[in-house]
């Protein structure tokens, strides 16, 4: 049985989620938008955007950008919040990783995401310390030795980096099914 709504198709719009994400926070920028419950960290809609746009500036400046795979090993939190939609915002694609994998299996995302950057945080910096030979590693927050996302930021990127709204790939998560290693599942800017 196929069942179909009386109402009419809702219209899509050709913005990118983060561009969505901005309007929305345009009403009330000084309102808290992010708050990480175990830490109490929080960001208002002003602050989440300027981060977003500077860390999209400082990852066009690395040479991030279409066709580009950014890794994001992180549990939830602002700082993941505003990793992925530099990442968008930068016209890039962005795979999160499961923050409870063990080393071969975060390897065997980043090898099959052919990404070229991971960015994590410090408590588990071993993992991805023991898998990122070759790639660019960054940390949300501080850690001896790695470069900060802070440490990122760049002029910031005023405009969302031109996609294609259907073909260019925002997110690469990765599932799996019953039989054999996780694969990657190709989101679009229109998808999400």
């Amino acid at each position: 049985m196929i069942y179909t709504s009386p109402y009419p198709d809702v219209p899509l719009r050709d913005v990118t989620i983060t561009e969505r994400v901005f309007e929305g926070l345009a009403v009330a920028p000084e309102r808290v938008a992010l708050v990480d419950g175990g830490t109490g960290e929080s960001l208002t809609g002003r602050q989440f955007r300027d981060r977003v746009e500077r860390l999209a500036g400082g990852l066009r400046e690395r040479g991030v950008g279409p066709g580009a795979v950014v890794a994001l090993l992180a549990p939830n939190s602002p700082g993941f919040a505003v990793v992925f939609h530099a990442v968008a915002y930068a016209g890039a694609t962005i795979t999160p990783i499961n923050p409870s994998y063990t080393a071969p299996e975060v390897a065997h995302q980043l090898a099959d995401a052919a990404a070229t950057m991971l960015i994590t945080v410090p408590a588990l910096l071993p993992i991805a310390q023991a898998v990122s030979a070759g790639l660019s590693l960054a940390v949300i927050g501080h850690a001896d030795g790695v470069v900060s996302v802070d440490d990122m930021m760049g002029q910031p990127l005023t405009a969302q980096v031109p996609v294609d709204m259907d073909r260019s790939i925002l997110a690469l998560p990765y599932s799996s099914g019953t039989t054999g290693l996780p694969k990657g599942v190709m989101l679009s800017h229109r998808n999400l």
